[in-house]
């Protein structure tokens, strides 16, 4: 079991106890980090957390992406790929939708997979000191005081040049994989809240055409420090 799971359930198994909880009364900090497909959002969300981990005092900052899914599935007696396909699943069909209306089992599955993805996003959030990617965080912790919400933009002929180099695809197998993947992630949004992605819900939006990748670290490092986000080496010495 990596590192990130076992402090996820070393905190679950102590979420009870009074004098844990009194010392982190405060949530986050968290950073959530939206993307279009092909702006390399979770190498950017690593290379931040190595930046950022030069400066924090004592926590380290862990990202968290696929490792959602992972644990949701644990805890859910799920095969991982079964979840990762539910939740790519679009709308079902009426029929469908009037079978299901008549199932509690299933009603209560689909509740209880939304819940349990909602709970675990929520749990990492308020722990602080991570930055996840996707997943819809933006929306489940936008009531931490403590965060801040990235997207990551870049006109679509950029990003397809970006994964035809990456990938080495075709132009056409590009669009396809950037529509198929956008869509996907939209599905992924429906499972657990009824909003689509607004521009008006995030700090900062950076075009990654616009701007290289040490540009784009150092801006979101700078955005976190002014916003009070990093309990740096320097602040923590002052206190002495």
């Amino acid at each position: 079991m990596n590192n990130t799971m076992m402090v996820y359930l070393n905190k679950r198994l102590r979420q009870n106890d009074p004098k844990y909880q009194s010392a982190n009364a405060q949530p986050g900090p968290v950073i959530c980090i939206s993307r279009e497909v092909g702006c390399g959002g979770v190498n950017i969300a690593k290379l931040l957390a190595a930046e950022l981990d030069t400066q924090t005092f004592c926590k380290k900052w862990k990202v968290l992406s696929k490792e959602i899914l992972e644990e949701s599935a644990r805890e859910l007696s799920m095969d991982p790929d079964k979840l990762r396909n539910y939740l790519k699943e679009g709308d079902r069909n009426m029929f469908d939708d009037i079978l299901s209306a008549f199932s509690e089992k299933r009603y209560k599955s689909d509740k209880k997979i939304s819940k349990t993805l909602i709970d675990l996003i929520s749990s990492f959030a308020n722990d602080g000191y991570c930055i996840i990617v996707g997943r819809g965080g933006h929306i489940i912790a936008r009531n931490i005081e403590k965060s801040l919400f990235i997207r990551l933009t870049a006109p679509l002929d950029w990003r397809i040049k970006q994964i035809t180099e990456k990938n080495n695809l075709n132009i056409r197998d590009a669009i396809d994989f950037i529509e198929k993947t956008e869509k996907e992630r939209q599905n992924f949004i429906k499972h657990i809240s009824d909003e689509n992605v607004k521009d008006n819900e995030f700090d900062l939006t950076i075009n990654m055409a616009r701007m290289s990748i040490p540009e784009v670290i150092s801006l979101i490092r700078f955005v976190a420090q002014s916003k009070g986000m990093l309990e740096t080496k320097k602040s923590k010495v002052d206190v002495f």
